[in-house]
């Protein structure tokens, strides 16, 4: 009888160490690809930092084997902008309104750029033992980076022909003719309308469309802008030893 309890005893003793083993479903994952990912938390000082602010973006991260490659601070930045363009005598042409658009360009300046990188050898100088993780702090300067199109008359150029050439066929729409002049000082009255909505008649409208080159029209350019949003992504990696990535993502936007 006392044998029997004594088996008794020990199933019941093994069914409650079973029961108290604490269920953790990062070690399960853990055990079944043999990585462990970090854990990243990243927050902000201002949701919405205007151009010439310091945004601090401040990393919590651990990882259940602290073994860490590197965290990782980087930036992506795109400019999404029309053409609001005035020409010396009169011509006004705005490409991207609040509603819609006739020309957008898109300019990628920046992927992926790492602005602060903090290497697993020097992560113990960010470990803050009252909250058992690792605190980095890097302190991002809001400021337009000049990408492949500058904000000044020179954008023209830097146009692709695709652009160039849907520049010029809502130019013809929009031109006075005292600027189509300057541009055709010998256009023929054919190339003009007897009035109604448009300047140019169809003849004007098919020849500045085929002939119009940057160099022709940069003299008559009296000021042009980009029109659209500066939006810059800020990613922070945590990334193991065994290349496991954890990454946080938060996008920024400004008028230009």
């Amino acid at each position: 009888m006392r044998k029997i309890t004594n088996i008794l005893y020990a199933v019941v003793l093994a069914c409650a160490l079973i029961s108290c083993e604490k269920n953790d479903p990062i070690s399960e994952l853990g055990e079944t690809n043999g990585q462990f990912a970090a854990q990243l938390r990243v927050s902000y000082n201002n949701t919405r930092p205007a151009i010439g602010d310091t945004l601090q973006v401040t990393a919590s991260t651990w990882q259940r084997d602290d073994k860490f490659s590197e965290v990782r601070f980087m930036e992506t930045i795109v400019e999404t902008f029309g053409i609001n363009m005035s020409l010396k005598n009169g011509t006004q042409l705005l490409t991207k309104g609040e509603t819609e658009s006739t020309l957008t360009v898109i300019d990628s300046i920046a992927k992926a750029n790492s602005w602060l990188k903090v290497a697993a050898a020097d992560m113990d100088k960010y470990w803050v033992t009252v909250t058992n993780n690792y605190v980095m702090v890097g302190r991002y300067p809001m400021v337009i980076k000049e990408g492949k199109y500058p904000n000044n008359s020179n954008l023209v150029t830097k146009l692709s022909d695709q652009e160039f050439e849907i520049l010029k066929g809502l130019l013809a729409y929009t031109i006075t003719r005292a600027d189509y002049l300057v541009l055709y000082p010998s256009a023929p009255a054919s190339h003009f309308t007897n009035g109604g909505t448009y300047v140019l008649s169809q003849t004007g409208i098919n020849n500045l469309k085929q002939t119009l080159t940057k160099t022709q029209l940069l003299p008559v350019v009296n000021s042009i802008k980009k029109v659209g949003k500066y939006s810059v992504t800020i990613d922070v990696a945590a990334i193991t030893s065994t290349g496991t990535a954890t990454v946080a993502t938060r996008t920024f936007e400004n008028s230009l």
